[in-house]
């Protein structure tokens, strides 16, 4: 595959998920720190998901390690947040 249609592949599978994780992000407004935290994480699983994605097709292994690093870092971050909406929780008690 020539470089160019890798460039190309790799921009529009990255922006098609940042486009359907966007307006998730800016249309609900979060009450809690958890939830910013939990729709953060969300968001970069499926960046990362993406990444992993056009990294098996164009088989670019620096991709696809960038990815898998990302997804983890959303799950730690929704991890995060699930642990704050407990935290929160308590303390209302």
């Amino acid at each position: 595959m020539s470089t160019i249609r890798i460039a190309a592949l790799r921009g529009a599978v990255l922006g098609l998920a940042l486009a359907s994780v966007g307006p998730a992000l800016a249309d609900d407004t979060p009450t809690t720190a958890g939830a910013v935290d939990r729709l953060k994480g969300l968001a970069n699983e499926a960046v990362g998901s993406a990444k992993r994605g056009v990294g098996n097709l164009t088989e670019d292994e620096s991709l696809k390690a960038e990815g898998r690093e990302q997804k983890l870092r959303g799950q730690a971050q929704q991890e995060r947040g699930k642990a704050k909406d407990v935290i929160e929780n308590a303390l209302d008690k």
